[in-house]
């Protein structure tokens, strides 16, 4: 093989120069056959040639091939199957659209008293991808905005570009400038690509407080909203519901925004103005609440708060005849403003650990033991039963004995000869001990028909009113115990459940819900908080709310006007006898509701309607850990019903 290699060297360096060397034909003929094998010859050469050029040549066509077919695949899927987007993002280059907010529908009362406007409210934002490509560009950008909104430029740089610069979507720069700093900025917008100064209509709560819990308030949407939400045009900057009104009709509040378009330049620089489209407010809303009403129960709830040294509470009016809220008091309240507005982190810290629970929507959030405002419902279930009727009568004399158990009335010697309407009256413990888990010849509801009774009147599951997120409480039976507590329901469990105590829980708007229907006859109606949605532009209606019925004749007629009229006596001869001078006849129940490691605590309770026996309006009155119900929450009742019934 060295042999061949140096012939073919030797070859080579010959073509090479042949003027210095000279073979000898010995020498050739002795080494033909390494010279055929190692050089073509002449027959040969051309083939050899050209299969030497066309390897390279083939390879080439392919990898051309190859390339065309990816370029046309391309070119076939930005102009065909994404030509709309890519007609977009070319129009972007040279077209802005600069968005015009719509201002959110107003909230009035039912008697077209203005509680929620806009006002007003000039902010700073930066569209990261209109920046200026390179950074010396945009840190002058930076600077000079700085300046004009009294900003540091690190901060204005950092909000700026913490999302990146491919970011499309505004980034809030600063969320309130003046009427002054906005006309220097908007005289200045042409030097500052990418730089946006809009009106962003804010919510103004003209309500006092009073109507924080049910109103609510607006706030900056989040990033999860904003993705839950992008392909109904909110933006970074919007403002969105976060609780109450606010949030529950969201999508009529809020109004369709317009758009300004602009020709730009290569740098961002407006040339000229294309186009506008003028935005579209939100709906208005009408509410069923009377203000008037609502400040005075504020009032009353505040001062038998006051009395009974304590600072919580609620208070619900109901129109019984259809559901409509007249009046929803949660104390203590908030100002919506703070959050309308942009709430401080310290405010806000102030709110949430405040023991009182400002935010907290008692109404409706707030879970509790009943007391004896169950009573008439575990009265008008025995009755449907036929546990008892209208003459039935137990001898309570102090309570009742069970082996080593005893459970009392709350008056010592107890109440004599009671039947079902003097035990509403007097709320006689030892009644409802007998109907509910049975006495001497009552049979006894039992758990299972308690909670079965009480879910026919709304309680165990959530009231349906029109506000979002309220709770449901608890309707405690044997299973449940088992699962919670690891232990089974005992005789005890059911007596105490029969007077409203144990772990039976409730809420006021579901307890005014229940008496609603007491009140009404039978018929169990969702409380409505909104009466009538209506164009913000010509003020003509869009919707009336309906009346929405859930059930009707939960219990017959004739069982309920039974307990109506034990309700009827507790204002005449029972524990609500103060209410009895009131100009018209008042039917009601007061309760007492233990609570505590050792029951050492008591909510005041007092739920009513007016006038007896055709009523329009219920109310439910609790003071928290406020003390007897006759004592601090009918009081209430009162002071409300001389105003309602005066005006």
């Amino acid at each position: 093989m060295s042999k061949k290699r140096n012939v073919f060297n030797a070859i080579v360096g010959m073509s090479a120069n042949p003027g210095k060397w000279k073979l000898k034909e010995s020498f050739l003929k002795k080494h033909e056959k390494w010279i055929d094998g190692i050089l073509p010859g002449d027959a040969d050469a051309g083939i050899y040639e050209e299969q030497r050029s066309e390897n390279p040549l083939k390879l080439l066509r392919i990898i051309f091939v190859f390339c065309l077919a990816i370029l046309i695949g391309k070119l076939y899927f930005l102009q065909i199957v994404n030509g709309e987007n890519s007609l977009k993002k070319a129009e972007g280059n040279r077209v802005r659209e600069k968005v015009i907010r719509a201002e959110r529908g107003a909230i009035y009362d039912r008697n077209k008293t203005l509680l929620v406007k806009n006002v007003g409210n000039y902010e700073v934002s930066v569209i990261p991808s209109d920046l200026p490509k390179k950074e010396d560009d945009r840190n002058k950008i930076y600077e000079n905005l700085a300046k004009i909104i009294s900003m540091p430029k690190e901060e204005v740089k950092k909000a700026s570009e913490e999302k990146g610069l491919t970011q499309s979507e505004p980034i809030l720069i600063k969320k309130t400038i003046d009427r002054d700093t906005s006309l220097l900025l908007e005289s200045k917008i042409l030097d500052l690509p990418g730089v946006n100064v809009s009106v962003n209509p804010i919510r103004d709560y003209l309500d006092k407080t009073l109507l924080a819990h049910v109103l609510g308030y607006v706030g900056r949407i989040s990033e999860d909203e904003l993705s839950q939400n992008k392909d109904r045009g909110y933006h970074l900057t919007d403002y969105f519901g976060k609780s109450g009104i606010e949030k529950q009709y969201e999508n009529d509040l809020r109004g369709k925004d317009g758009a300004k378009r602009s020709e730009v330049d290569a740098s961002g620089k407006i040339v000229k103005l294309i186009g506008e489209i003028e935005p579209s407010p939100g709906k208005d809303l009408v509410l069923s609440i009377d203000y008037g009403l609502q400040q005075k129960m504020a009032e009353s709830l505040q001062a038998s708060l006051d009395k009974a040294k304590v600072k919580k509470g609620a208070a619900i009016a109901l129109n019984p005849n259809n559901g409509e809220v007249l009046a929803m008091v949660n104390l203590p309240t908030y100002d919506g403003n703070l959050f309308s507005k942009g709430i401080s982190e310290a405010d806000f810290k102030k709110l949430n650990e405040d023991e009182n629970q400002p935010l907290l929507a008692r109404a409706i959030l707030g879970q509790y033991p009943s007391g004896s405002i169950i009573k008439p419902l575990f009265a008008a279930a025995a009755l449907e039963e036929k546990i008892i009727n209208r003459n039935t009568s137990i001898l309570s004399n102090g309570g009742i004995k069970i082996g080593d158990f005893s459970f009392p009335d709350w008056k010592p010697g107890g109440h004599g000869m009671t039947n079902v309407t003097k035990a509403i009256a007097e709320s006689v413990n030892t009644f409802f001990y007998a109907i509910s888990g049975g006495w001497e010849n009552i049979k006894g509801l039992g758990a299972d028909k308690m909670k079965l009774y009480l879910e026919k009147f709304g309680l165990g599951k959530d009231s349906g009113i029109d506000l979002p997120g309220e709770s449901i409480g608890r309707i405690p039976d044997p299973k449940w115990k088992e699962e919670a507590k690891k232990e089974p329901w005992y005789l005890g469990d059911t007596y105490h459940f029969g007077i409203g105590q144990g772990d039976l829980e409730i809420t006021p708007i579901q307890m005014a819900k229940a008496i609603s229907a007491i009140a009404n006859g039978g018929t169990l109606y969702k409380p409505r908080l909104v009466k009538e949605i209506v164009d913000s532009n010509d003020k003509n209606s869009v919707k009336i709310i309906e009346p929405q019925k859930e059930t009707e004749n939960v219990i017959s007629k004739e069982n309920i006007d039974i307990v109506k009229e034990g309700m009827r006596q507790t204002v005449t001869a029972g524990s609500a006898r103060s209410l009895n001078d009131l100009p018209v006849p008042i039917a009601g129940k007061t309760g007492t509701a233990q609570y505590g490691a050792n029951n050492e605590h008591r909510h005041a309770w007092f739920t009513s309607f007016a006038p007896y026996p055709n009523p329009e309006i219920v109310l439910l009155i609790l003071v928290e850990g406020g003390g007897e119900g006759s004592e601090f929450a009918a009081p209430v009742a009162k002071d409300v019903y001389k105003y309602y019934f005066k005006k």
